[in-house]
């Protein structure tokens, strides 16, 4: 099964998207530097849409042991090291989180350059499996909801909670809009009125919620 490790960085403020799609800078190197590792399957990135500071990587691996094992490489300390004080925001809470999902949907098969949803969850201990349904109720809703769109598609999504040790509680869904109105639309059904408050009662903390500009698919 594929592994997808997420990284969200939280950007310094003089940092643009300009900025990160310039070739020659340590971003796009540090892409390619992954994009070279064995078992890296696929390498989706962009920013947040209400959050510009925000910058999300999506890195599909062949399993979690290739990305483990670039970790244990000798170069692996100071690649880390150069994109985070490159990068990120050293006063933030959270200059930048990376978790891992067995996505059962994954992103790579979702429809280029979507208006993607990113959404996290902290859930309460012992409740994945009431999660878990609400979610895959909504999975039904949006593979039926505007079948008219994009010649009768339906709308992507997927989601899976952390495989990391001491994160199993933390719940990630991703869904692929056509735009924010389509969003906006799906907010007022049935559907999802009846979801809400069920996801409420299951949070063990605020969500995350951000729309992310995919820029490049590799």
């Amino acid at each position: 099964m594929v592994t997808t490790e997420i990284c969200v960085f939280t950007l310094l403020d003089t940092i643009t998207l300009p900025d990160l799609l310039d070739p020659s800078s340590v971003h796009k190197s540090s892409i390619a530097t992954v994009l070279s590792q064995p078992g890296c399957q696929s390498f989706h990135w962009g920013v947040g849409i209400q959050d510009p500071l925000k910058l999300f990587w999506f890195i599909e691996w062949d399993s979690l042991s290739s990305h483990q094992l670039f970790q244990s490489q000798p170069s692996y300390p100071s690649f880390a090291s150069t994109l985070i004080t490159t990068l990120t925001n050293p006063s933030s809470e959270s200059p930048i989180s990376v978790l891992h999902y067995n996505l059962p949907t994954p992103l790579s098969t979702f429809p280029k350059k979507p208006y993607l949803e990113y959404f996290s969850l902290p859930t309460l201990p012992s409740s994945n499996s009431s999660i878990s349904s609400t979610f895959e109720t909504l999975q039904v809703a949006l593979s039926t909801y505007d079948p008219e769109e994009e010649g009768g598609k339906s709308i992507p999504s997927t989601y899976a909670f952390s495989i990391d040790e001491g994160h199993e509680n933390l719940l990630v869904s991703l869904i692929g809009w056509k735009d924010k109105d389509q969003h906006a639309a799906f907010l007022k059904t049935d559907a999802f009125a009846k979801a809400e408050p069920e996801m409420r009662q299951v949070a063990a903390g605020p969500p995350t919620a951000l729309h992310v500009d995919l820029q490049e698919w590799e």
